[in-house]
């Protein structure tokens, strides 16, 4: 029993220590960009393109068939690397909804609120933790 305590403190600890700042890497480098492609036969298509700054992920992209913007989601983070929003765009590039989040002191999520594209509240989400 002392054992499995003493491990599970040590590994919080161990993972609670990671810097909020760590780097998305590749083999060693800080990762830009993910592309994903359709391949069918000879032909590749864009499917999808994930984009990184600082090591946060700041946008998505997914394409359609055809190579279309199917959808697009940008991100947002506070100064401990918390992503406080997301923004949602359609096919047009038009903002569809934007969801906000709230953290606790111990970076926990406190709230979530989904608006829509007037700034209207759509939704509203509170965190509850019960520990023993």
């Amino acid at each position: 029993m002392r054992k499995t305590l003493l491990l599970a403190f040590v590994a919080f600890f161990s993972l609670s220590s990671v810097s909020v700042n760590a780097e998305k890497t590749f083999e060693g480098k800080v990762l830009k960009e993910v592309k994903e492609w359709r391949v069918d036969g000879s032909k590749k298509k864009l499917d999808h393109l994930t984009k990184y700054k600082d090591g946060k992920k700041v946008e998505e992209i997914e394409y359609s068939s055809i190579g279309e913007q199917k959808s697009r989601t940008t991100y947002s983070y506070n100064e401990k690397g918390k992503c406080i929003e997301e923004k949602y765009y359609d096919e047009y590039n038009k903002l569809e909804k934007t969801v906000q989040f709230e953290y606790l002191d111990n970076g926990k999520k406190k709230s979530q609120k989904t608006l829509l594209p007037n700034g209207k509240v759509k939704s509203y989400k509170e965190f509850e933790y019960i520990v023993e």
